[in-house]
């Protein structure tokens, strides 16, 4: 990001210079596509800079180019990702998704699936959980199961758990994998209930914070 800074001043010292570099779109074009390709790797489409710098980087034939506006959204976007304010962006639009995720994990419960809710609802949670170690960041190796990550988020060096909420979440993880696997599911529909409840609040919990 502090290369296509440096190359969006670069592109206005050379305006100074030569005015016709205004009406030639090579430079213009490669490096709006480089910002929009980062930009896009940082966040999602509807983030506000993508948009934003989008709207400024668009240029009708025939009109001189303008790469101040869009190095502006750009200095923004820059700032805000080292002052860590888009990781929580990231994290509002995770609960958006695991939000909606629960919402048919409820609707399987409500329907008496209770097995299937519960191997939903703890898919929903490790992906959860994931997503905020990756925030911290907490390397990953991609393999580890719920039980292993709920040690690196209790550590205390990371400090996202306490030893309760993990020990319940373990909890959690054995009527996950005794619902996935077939064998006896002997939960009451209270017990199923209470962890699904246990799942909401953590989700919540671990996506609010930055």
């Amino acid at each position: 990001m502090d290369e296509l800074v440096h190359e969006g001043q670069l592109l206005l010292q050379a305006e100074d210079k030569d005015d016709s570099i205004l009406h030639n779109p090579l430079r213009f074009t490669q490096w709006t596509t480089s910002c929009l390709s980062l930009l896009d790797k940082l966040s999602v489409a509807t983030n506000r800079f993508v948009v934003e710098f989008e709207a400024w980087a668009k240029r009708e034939s025939g009109f001189p180019i303008n790469p101040a506006p869009a190095l502006g959204v750009l200095i923004a976007a820059r700032a805000e990702y080292m002052q860590g304010f888009a990781i929580e962006y990231h994290l509002s639009v995770a609960s958006a998704v695991f939000g909606g995720l629960l919402h048919q994990v409820g609707y399987l419960f409500e329907k008496d699936y209770a097995r299937a809710a519960a191997v939903l609802g703890g898919a929903a949670l490790e992906e959860g959980l994931k997503t905020r170690a990756l925030a911290i960041p907490i390397e990953l190796s991609g393999k580890e199961t719920l039980v292993p990550l709920l040690h690196k988020l209790k550590d205390k060096s990371v400090g996202l758990l306490t030893e309760f909420e993990a020990t319940n979440l373990e909890a959690v993880a054995k009527m996950r994998n005794d619902a996935a696997h077939g064998g006896a599911f002997e939960y009451t529909k209270e017990q199923v209930e209470g962890t699904l409840r246990t799942i909401r609040h953590t989700l919540e919990n671990v996506l609010g914070q930055r």
